[in-house]
C-alpha cells in the first residue's frame, strides 16, 4: 500500500473518495480511509502494523468507525489510540466490550476504555453535514453496518459500509 495520504482541499468539498490501507487479503486486515468532502473517516483498523497511518504524526482521520470486534477489523485500534489518543473511535456498545478480547496478553484493567458506543439506528451528527447510523449486521454480536450521510449545498452523499 502507498504511504501517501489523500488530502481534500476546500474546492473538493463535494468529493467522495476511498483509500484502502488494507482490504483483508491474506493476513492483511481491513482498513479504509473514506473522505466525504472535508471529512476523513477511517472504517475499521485491522492492520497489524499501523505505521502507514502515522505519517508526519498527524491523525489519519477525523474519526474511526469499527464495524465489529474480529481482529482483521480491529487489531490496530489499540495502537492507533495509543499513538493518537485524541482521535475518537466509535462502535456499537457490544463491540466496545468485545474489543478487549483482541489483546489477551494485556490485563483488561491495563486497557483504558478508548472506544465510544453509538446507539443503534439513531443518526449521530459528527460534524456539520456528516451523520452516521448503525444497523445490526448479524455477523456476530454487536457487528454493525454504518450508513454515512454527508450533505452539501449541492447534493447528499450516502455510503453504506457493512464491515
Amino acid at each position: 500500500m502507498s504511504n501517501q495520504r489523500p488530502v481534500a482541499s476546500s474546492d473538493q468539498d463535494d468529493r467522495l473518495t476511498c483509500f484502502p490501507y488494507g482490504v483483508g487479503h491474506g493476513a492483511e486486515g481491513v482498513c479504509l480511509l473514506v473522505q466525504m468532502g472535508p471529512h476523513r473517516i477511517l472504517l475499521d483498523c485491522g492492520l497489524e502494523d499501523i505505521s502507514p497511518l502515522q505519517i508526519d504524526g498527524i491523525p489519519p482521520a477525523d474519526l474511526v468507525l469499527c464495524s465489529h470486534a474480529h481482529s482483521d477489523h480491529s487489531q490496530g485500534l489499540l495502537a492507533l489510540h495509543q499513538t493518537f489518543p485524541q482521535l475518537p473511535i466509535y462502535a456499537s456498545e457490544v463491540t466496545t466490550q468485545l474489543l478487549l478480547l483482541n489483546w489477551p496478553e494485556l490485563p483488561p484493567e491495563d486497557i483504558l476504555p478508548f472506544c465510544q458506543a453509538l446507539p443503534w439506528v439513531t443518526p449521530v451528527e459528527f460534524c456539520e453535514g456528516l451523520t452516521a447510523q448503525l444497523f445490526p449486521a448479524g455477523h456476530l454480536p454487536g457487528a454493525a453496518a454504518f450508513l454515512l450521510t454527508y450533505t452539501t449545498r449541492h447534493r447528499t452523499y450516502r455510503l453504506l459500509y457493512t464491515g
